[in-house]
């Protein structure tokens, strides 16, 4: 998708790509992490079209069907330019829906002249990009055996040596998968009418079993000058997007497959044909696994989305530069999730099979209208003026309904009446509506001095009575320098700008009702054998006060160029304020409720971004490089509460540290010797007692730091132990084209960012009851080995199991060569004897090589996905794959 291709090319624009699903999400922040529950995500507008970028309005998020990324369903063929607008001056005519930044993308249009053909095709494989070396069936047997014998009980196997390598659960699951593309495109026109038309096909199966992504898409484009001063045109696509897939990120009770495949046991065979359904049935050393390969072969999800995108406009030029442009936009989503669990597999023992059905209605529409003066004062004075107002609403309407208990697993989902356990169904609707009145004053002064003010009036349904309104103004100053008369005589510099804004931004991005007073249905009963319901109850804390969050930012920065434009420099600082952060907070229980939505915390984002392009050679060799750096310092300087730290799932919200800060215990090495263990302190709950002498830990555990040397490890020694907040990222580029040759490669690094490895919450416990790192398995402490980083294997299990701390977290910084393209162009003599006009042939390949420390499938991953606060976490995700592609274009 083209937001993933966007992922290194542009300083500031921090692109993650949260997993190697097919069609899955990005995560995208523009110079930092502005807010918590009010969103992070950009916008996105496609020739003039608002659309949502955060994934809500589009899935229902009800059945274990595939999350399929909000930008999936948009053509990157279609796409003629993207342009990324990151300070306030910039963004503010987008006003609160340009919070965080704006991602412009403009399709390809007709053009006046003669016609033309193209057909663009490539075709191309995946294979995982690495893999996670766990333990074979002989040396898995081993530990089991050692983990036996440190607990006091008999060994289990034999003779482990004839067991050989046994399952290889990851190359059961993963495979070699293919992609193709296939798109024609009509464009062309004449002074008046002009028409750019294209249809496209994608299909890519993914590297896990039973998952893949299609998309059907459709585009026309149309301008028509209809009088010498009426213009009007459209922007029109349709687009089917298909995908069936697997859970991957571990569920509550049973792991997804990847979790599954990394740690069933491998001496079990994958298929058993005594039992139902034929498959070996489950995990037999105690940790609860379903088969990999039976969950996803069998458990089918799968989810459609038809999407309309519409943009209608007309241009009446009133008079000589004065012009009013009226535009009416749709986007229209249908989307239908689809599950189905047969009553054999490991993850529906306890319903007897399950299936769900959900369905998803959203409609946007916008309405924009502005009026543009565009006058010559004197000389080279320019002055440009836009007032306007727009209006948009967003409806939704959502139904889900499930059953349990399916005897005949033969009709699936298709017949959820079949159900012997139904379920209630149910549905929900929601509405918001935004208002805006604006104005923009440009003054170009001697051609050399620019400036900008710029106000806009946002109203949005989401806030109480009396704060539904904000105003939020910029202002912009340019100084072209290298126009001044002392800088004539530096031949050196080419062009020298400086620039300086200021605007203050707001954010509506919630869930629409936060401020309301909800009701919903109280305490469920029976009555003569009949569920009834006995009441209502209050859903939500009443807040009069919710209003705006808004963004205060500063941008001061460079733009230069050098030795006849053959090295450009852009440069830039900036420092973004957050205030009245919009944060689900903890409240007074004698309020009825535990927390709600408040307007209380900031945040502060500061930082540099880099961009420099150079042309090295011109001529017969032309060979260019861009190279782009980012760096973003992040704090939360207020909270809620007096400044209470917010915790959740190991991620700190604390003042003066930033989002996606690690709390927990730090790893301290292991234990020596048993009169070590016994001499130091030791986890709550570990302490030896007369009635469980047991507890102690001893020679071959881990240790952790008594923080405030109190004799005990409780939570009074978590303490800070990493961010997910890189140091700073980067992208390089190079570009070589010799005669029809073009050759490219380009590499992508995050630097200093860490990662809470949760699977190694199983993957280093060596209690033999689920398979191990191999590292870890293979270096465990024992007498003969006395590691200090693994701890020895116990069947009584870890006594630190599920402890969050240093162990687990790791350094994710990586570099990456993300992509290498090999193009050969026919020369022009031997493509007009085929009557064509061009003919492109080429190879690529992506995510082709990576070097990390980090020992998960991928050092990007992120299970809670555009989540904002719990940043930074991998548990059981998709892994990222490596591709290799062959393509042509043909132009008629």
């Amino acid at each position: 998708t083209f937001d993933q291709a966007l992922q290194g090319r542009a300083a500031g624009v921090q692109v993650t790509q949260l997993s190697g699903k097919p069609g899955a999400e990005t995560s995208i922040r523009i110079r930092g992490t502005s807010s918590i529950n009010a969103g992070n995500e950009p916008l996105y507008v496609v020739d003039g079209m608002l659309i949502s970028s955060d994934g809500a309005d589009i899935s229902t998020g009800v059945t274990r069907g595939p999350r399929i990324g909000a930008l999936a369903s948009i053509n990157p063929n279609d796409i003629e330019s993207i342009e990324i607008l990151k300070d306030a001056s910039a963004t503010a005519i987008y006003g609160s829906r340009g919070a965080n930044g704006v991602v412009l993308i403009t399709t390809k249009r007709g053009r006046a002249g003669k016609g033309s053909v193209n057909f663009d095709s490539y075709y191309g494989l995946q294979e995982i990009s690495h893999k996670v070396n766990v333990l074979d069936a002989e040396q898995f047997a081993n530990l089991v055996n050692d983990a036996k014998l440190n607990a006091n009980a008999t060994p289990i196997y034999v003779n482990p040596k004839n067991l050989g390598k046994g399952t290889d659960w990851q190359n059961e699951l993963l495979r070699t998968a293919p992609m193709a593309s296939y798109q024609l495109s009509f464009s062309g026109g004449d002074e008046k009418t002009k028409y750019a038309i294209s249809g496209g096909y994608f299909t890519q199966d993914g590297i896990i079993l039973n998952s893949d992504f299609k998309r059907y898409s459709f585009r026309t484009n149309l301008d028509r000058e209809v009088t010498k001063k009426l213009t009007i045109g459209n922007s029109l696509s349709f687009s089917k997007v298909s995908s069936s897939g697997v859970l991957t990120n571990s569920g509550t009770i049973v792991p997804g497959v990847t979790t599954s495949a990394l740690l069933f046991n491998p001496i079990l065979p994958v298929y058993d044909s005594t039992v139902n359904g034929g498959y070996t049935y489950e995990n037999d050393r105690g940790k609860v696994l379903g088969n990999p390969i039976a969950e996803a072969r069998e458990y089918n999800s799968f989810s459609t989305i038809a999407r309309l995108i519409g943009n209608f406009y007309a241009k009446y030029k009133i008079s000589e530069g004065l012009e009013f442009k009226t535009s009416f936009g749709i986007d229209q989503i249908t989307s239908k999730e689809s599950a189905f669990g047969p009553n054999f597999l490991k993850r529906t023992e306890a319903s007897k099979g399950e299936a769900s059905i959900g369905d998803v209605n959203a409609l946007t529409w916008l309405n924009e209208n502005t009026l543009t003066l565009n006058k010559k004062i004197r000389g080279d004075d320019r002055l440009n003026v836009l007032a306007g107002y727009t209006i948009q609403k967003f409806n939704n309407e959502s139904m889900f309904m499930y059953a349990f208990d399916f005897p005949d697993n033969r009709t699936g989902y298709h017949n959820i009446a079949a159900g012997l356990n139904p379920q209630k169904p149910s549905n929900g609707e929601s509405q918001w509506t935004l208002v805006s009145y604006l104005a923009r004053v440009n003054y170009t002064f001697n051609n050399k001095y620019l400036f900008t003010l710029t106000g806009r009036i946002d109203g949005s349904s989401k806030f109480a009575d009396g704060k539904k309104y904000g105003y939020f103004p910029s202002g912009a100053f340019a100084w072209r320098v290298s126009d001044e008369k002392f800088m004539q005589d530096v031949k050196s510099i080419s062009d020298l700008k400086f620039r300086v804004s200021y605007g203050v931004i707001g954010n509506q991005n919630i869930a629409p009702y936060q401020s309301l007073a909800l009701i919903g249905p109280y305490s469920e009963g029976v009555f003569n054998g009949t569920e009834v319901y006995t009441g209502r109850e209050p859903l939500s804390y009443v807040n009069k006060d919710l209003k705006w969050e808004s963004t205060r930012q500063f941008d001061v920065g460079v733009d230069a160029s050098f030795f006849n434009s053959r090295l450009t420099l852009t440069a830039d600082y900036y420092q973004k304020k957050t205030y009245d952060l919009l944060l689900s907070s903890p409240i007074p229980f004698t309020s009825g409720f535990s927390s709600t939505l408040l307007n209380i915390g900031n945040i502060v984002n500061k930082g540099f971004d880099f961009d420099i392009r150079s042309i090295n050679t011109k001529g017969a060799l032309d060979w260019t490089t861009s190279l782009n750096i980012s760096v973003n310092r992040n704090k939360v300087t207020n909270l809620a509460n007096n400044n209470t730290d917010i915790l959740f799932a190991g991620s700190l919200l604390r003042v003066g540290q930033p989002v996606g800060t690690f709390y927990g215990y730090i790893f301290d090495g292991i234990f020596q010797s048993d009169k070590e263990a016994s001499s130091s302190p030791v986890l709550k709950g570990q302490e030896a007692t007369s009635s469980n002498p047991a507890s102690r830990a001893k020679a071959g555990d881990r240790k952790y730091r008594d923080i405030n040397n109190d004799g005990v490890i409780d939570e009074k020694d978590r303490t800070i132990i990493g961010s997910a907040q890189p140091d700073y990222t980067w992208g390089l580029n190079n570009t070589i084209s010799y005669k029809n040759i073009d050759f490219s490669f380009f590499f992508q690094g995050s630097q200093g960012n860490k990662m809470a490895n949760l699977n190694s919450y199983d993957l280093l416990n060596f209690n033999g009851q689920a398979n191990v790192l191999k590292e870890g398995g293979l270096n465990r402490w024992t007498p003969e080995n006395p590691g200090n980083k693994y701890p020895r294997a116990l069947s009584a299990g870890s006594l630190d199991q599920g402890v969050f701390s240093s162990a687990i977290v790791e350094d994710a910084s990586y570099v990456r060569l993300k992509n290498v393209t090999l193009a050969y162009n026919l020369p022009d003599k031997l493509v007009k004897r085929t009557t064509l006009n061009n003919i492109r042939i080429y190879a690529s390949a992506t995510n082709l090589w990576t070097s990390t420390k980090y020992s998960g499938y991928d050092p990007e991953a992120n299970t809670f996905g555009q989540n904002s606060f719990v940043v930074g976490f991998d548990l059981g995700g998709y892994p990222m794959a490596k591709t290799y592609v062959l393509g042509i274009n043909i132009g008629f």
